[in-house]
C-alpha cells in the first residue's frame, strides 16, 4: 500500500525519532521529488524540514546550507505561520553551527513566538530547550535554567500524544540542565542528568545526543579539576563526532581538550590534538561554510530591501510599482501564452466610518484583514495582489479558461464576504464591492481594462453595496 505524503511526513519523523537516519533520508529525497512534481506545496515545505533536520543530526552542514536557498523560497511564497516557525528554526541551526550567536538567538526567538501563537508542543520543546543552550554559551545560567525547565514542562505535554519523541526530547533536555547544574557548581545533579542520558535505552540510536552527553561529562570532570577523566571523555566525544562527519561538535570539543592538555602540560598529546585541528579547520575553510552563510544573508538582506520598495508595508501586498514597471511584462506573456486577463478592482464599503468610529489604527487592521484573505484564498493562482491606494485594491489574474476566471471573481468576492474582525467581544463583518473586467484574448491594454473593471465597481456600489459586477468582453 502507497503511502499519502501526509502519511510519509508522519513516518520519516518517526523513523528520526528512533534513529534510523540513512533510511528517513531516503524516503524524504523519494516524497519531495512527488510533491514538486505535483505542486504540493505545503508538503514540499515539510519534507524539505524533514531532510533539514535529518542533515543536521548526521551534523551534515553543508547539505543544510545547500537546501536552504530552495527552501527558504518556497517558504516566502507559499508558506503558512507553521512553514516559517519551522524555517526560523532551522536558520537558528545554521547560525549557530557557524557561531553567529546573536542571529542564532533571534531566529529562535522568532520561532518560539510563533510555536506559542499555534501552540505546537513539538515547536515549543525544542525552541525552549534549544534557548537552554544558547543561554549555557553566553554564561547565563538563570536564563539557561528557566529556558531548560520550560522545556521540560512542555515535554511532559508531549509525551502523551508522542511518547517515543518526548523521550528523545528529554535526553537533549537532561544534556542542556546538565551544563547549567555544572556551571552553577551543582555537580552531583549535572552528573545525575548525565547517567540518565547515557543509560536511556535509546542513547545508541542517537550519537549527536551521545556526544553531548560525552562532552558534558568532560565538561563535569573540568570543572571539578578532575583533568585526566576530563581528557577521556573529551576523546570520546571526539572519536563518537568523528564516526559519523560531525565538524562542527568535532572542532568544539577538540578547541575544549586542547585547554585541559594545557593545563596537565602533556605536550606530545597537544602537539598531537592541534594538528587534527589545523587539519579540520583546513577542511573547514576549504568547505568556506562560513562565506556561504555570510552570502545568505547579504541575499536576505538585499531582497528585503527590494520588498520594501515594491511591497505595501501595511498590507504585505504589491504596490504600485508592480503596475508601472511589471505588469506589462506580465501581461505580454499572458498574450503570448494566449491566457484569458481579468482586471478586477475592489474596495472596503464605508471604510471612511470604520475610521472615523473606530480610530485609523482599527482601519488598518481591516486593511491588513482584506489583503490576508486575499493572500489566503489566492494563493495557489496566477493572480497579482496590488493595493491600489486608501481601501482600494487591484486583483491582476490571469487563466487559460475563461469560465474559470468568471469562477474565481465570484467565489473570491463571497470569501471576503466572510471574513470578520473581531474586537473587545464584538464582530465587524467585511462588506467588499468589487469590479471585473475579462479580455477577449485580444485586448492586453491594462488602461482600458481597468477602466471598465472600475466602471464595474461603481455599477457594484449603486446596486446596494456588497456585491460585484462582471464585464465579459467579447
Amino acid at each position: 500500500m502507497k503511502l499519502t505524503l501526509e502519511e510519509l511526513n508522519k513516518t520519516i519523523m518517526e523513523m528520526r525519532t528512533k534513529g534510523y537516519l540513512t533510511e528517513a533520508l531516503k524516503l524524504a529525497d523519494q516524497g519531495l521529488l512527488v510533491a514538486l512534481e505535483t505542486n504540493n506545496y505545503p508538503n514540499v515545505l515539510d519534507l524539505y524540514y524533514q531532510k533539514i533536520l535529518v542533515h543536521h543530526a548526521l551534523g551534515d552542514t553543508l547539505c543544510i546550507v545547500s537546501l536552504i536557498h530552495d527552501y527558504e523560497a518556497i517558504c516566502q511564497k507559499y508558506g503558512s505561520s507553521k512553514d516559517l516557525m519551522h524555517y526560523y528554526l532551522v536558520m537558528s541551526l545554521i547560525y549557530d553551527l557557524v557561531g553567529i550567536r546573536e542571529k542564532t538567538v533571534e531566529m529562535t526567538k522568532k520561532s518560539i513566538t510563533y510555536a506559542h501563537e499555534l501552540q505546537d508542543p513539538i515547536m515549543l520543546v525544542r525552541c525552549h530547550n534549544n534557548l537552554c543552550y544558547l543561554e549555557v554559551e553566553k554564561g547565563c545560567t538563570k536564563e539557561a535554567l528557566r529556558a531548560g525547565l520550560l522545556a521540560r514542562e512542555y515535554n511532559k505535554s508531549l509525551a502523551r500524544t508522542l511518547p517515543d519523541l518526548a523521550k528523545l526530547h528529554a535526553i537533549r533536555i537532561n544534556n542542556n540542565l546538565a551544563d547549567v547544574y555544572i556551571l552553577e557548581g551543582d555537580f552531583i545533579t549535572g552528573k545525575a542528568l548525565l547517567d540518565s542520558t547515557l543509560t536511556s535505552d535509546i542513547i545508541q540510536h542517537h550519537k549527536r545526543e551521545k556526544v553531548a552527553a560525552l562532552f558534558g561529562y568532560g565538561f563535569l570532570y573540568e570543572k571539578q579539576n578532575k583533568l585526566e577523566e576530563a581528557v577521556s571523555y573529551y576523546k570520546q566525544a571526539i572519536e563518537l563526532a568523528q564516526s559519523y562527519g560531525d565538524k562542527a561538535i568535532t572542532k568544539k570539543v577538540m578547541r575544549l581538550l586542547l585547554n585541559v592538555l594545557y593545563q596537565l602540560d602533556w605536550r606530545d598529546k597537544i602537539f598531537d590534538v592541534q594538528r587534527e585541528y589545523i587539519d579540520l579547520t583546513e577542511k573547514m575553510s576549504v568547505d568556506n561554510l562560513l562565506q556561504q552563510v555570510m552570502n545568505l544573508e547579504f541575499k536576505r538582506q538585499k531582497e528585503k530591501l527590494e520588498k520594501k520598495a515594491h511591497y505595501d508595508p501595511l498590507t504585505g501586498v504589491l504596490n504600485r510599482h508592480f503596475l508601472d514597471y511589471e505588469l506589462p511584462e506580465w501581461l505580454n506573456v499572458a498574450s503570448m501564452t494566449q491566457s484569458y486577463v481579468c482586471i478586477t478592482v475592489l474596495d472596503i464599503d464605508y471604510f471612511k466610518l470604520f475610521n472615523d468610529m473606530h480610530g485609523h489604527l482599527f482601519g488598518d487592521r481591516v486593511l491588513q484583514l482584506l489583503a490576508n484573505g486575499l493572500k489566503e484564498f489566492l494563493h495557489e493562482e496566477d493572480v497579482k495582489i496590488i493595493r491600489y491606494g486608501g481601501d482600494e485594491f487591484i486583483l491582476c489574474m490571469r487563466h487559460q479558461d475563461k469560465d474559470y476566471i468568471k469562477s474565481l471573481v465570484k467565489n473570491t468576492h463571497a470569501y471576503l464576504l466572510t471574513l470578520k474582525l473581531e474586537q473587545q467581544h464584538q464582530s465587524f463583518p467585511l462588506k467588499v464591492s468589487m469590479g471585473a473586467c475579462v479580455n477577449d484574448q485580444k485586448n492586453y491594454q491594462f488602461k482600458e481594462l481597468f477602466e471598465l473593471a472600475d466602471s464595474c465597481l461603481y455599477q457594484a456600489k449603486d446596486n446596494g453595496r456588497a456585491s460585484y459586477v462582471l464585464n465579459e468582453l467579447s
